[in-house]
């Protein structure tokens, strides 16, 4: 098995140390073989996705008004996807909810717009309607 360094903050390592201890993995390196596999599943889901869906995606950052003006414009571009936006502000943090509705395309390039802008934490789901 192939060996890989990670270089990671003394916060980060200490976040993680501590997880890993409530979850039970026996070592650092089970732990991370359960988060890559996570990884890999999350983003592969998405990568086979097509069609018409719903979806939400959200969104926490600071509240700065460059943020706040290049989500606004990225909204300005997707309103036809963009069905309902709720937020709030919790000190210096912004919490943004989007409910989506359309190709899953679009939606995708909604979100990866969002998540290629600076300190914005962002994540998606589908909603499944039986």
């Amino acid at each position: 098995m192939p060996i890989i360094s990670l270089q990671v903050s003394d916060d980060l390592l200490e976040r993680f140390e501590k997880v890993r201890n409530l979850s039970g993995f026996s070592s650092k390196s089970e732990a991370l073989r359960d988060s890559i596999v996570s990884f890999i599943e999350k983003y592969e889901k998405f990568e086979n996705l097509e069609g018409y869906k719903l979806m939400t995606v959200s969104l926490v950052y600071p509240f700065k008004e460059i943020i706040i003006d290049q989500i606004t414009e990225l909204y300005s571009r997707y309103h036809q996807t963009i069905k309902t936006v709720t937020d709030w502000r919790i000190a210096e943090k912004k919490i943004e909810m989007l409910l989506l509705v359309g190709e899953f395309g679009t939606i995708k390039d909604l979100y990866k717009e969002l998540a290629k802008i600076k300190d914005v934490i962002c994540s998606i789901r589908e909603i499944v309607i039986d």
